[in-house]
């Protein structure tokens, strides 16, 4: 699955590798973004999610917004709220383009993957970057890398993360 929280100004091209890469538009997820009401992406919700089921019957889901509803931005007892209103155990965000790891108290993730382009905001480095999440259905583990891209170096680094869910929240791991 694939996961873009929006402002995506040069629409159609982007979202034409977006779903190129995703391999079909059935499990690519894409909300608008505050920009994308001046161009480009317009038709896009501003909330989607996806519901994955485990064998044993449990499920957990995965909600998408840009977060331009969230003031101040990238607020973790707001998006908390938001994740809890939806029934969401993970909840992905944009808006502030600052890249964000946060497991709250009641055991909602949430995640920022900043800006895959680097850009500017008032709050991020501009330092490119993007989140791999991964979920394992048969142990219910969740791992994580966020990627940055140092622009001098042109290397990239990677940050591993790792929660599991158990009991409908996530929990970290160690």
């Amino acid at each position: 699955y694939t996961f873009f929280t929006g402002d995506v100004i040069i629409a159609p091209e982007f979202i034409k590798f977006l779903e190129k890469i995703t391999k079909t538009s059935k499990n690519l997820f894409i909300v608008i973004g505050n920009m994308d009401y001046y161009s480009g992406n317009r038709n896009s919700p501003v909330f989607q999610e996806l519901r994955l089921l485990f064998p044993d019957g449990d499920n957990i889901t995965v909600g998408l917004t840009h977060g331009a509803q969230i003031q101040p931005r990238g607020d973790h007892s707001q998006l908390e709220q938001l994740a809890i209103e939806k029934g969401d155990n993970i909840l992905i965000s944009g808006h502030t383009h600052k890249e964000e790891i946060f497991l709250t108290d009641k055991g909602i993730l949430l995640l920022n993957p900043g800006s895959v382009t680097g850009a500017w905001s008032f709050v991020a480095s501009g330092i490119p970057s993007f989140v791999v999440l991964k979920i394992k259905e048969d142990t219910k583990e969740i791992n994580l890398s966020l990627f940055h891209l140092d622009k001098k170096t042109q290397k990239i680094s990677e940050l591993k993360s790792y929660f599991i869910f158990k009991k409908n929240r996530v929990l970290a791991r160690f």
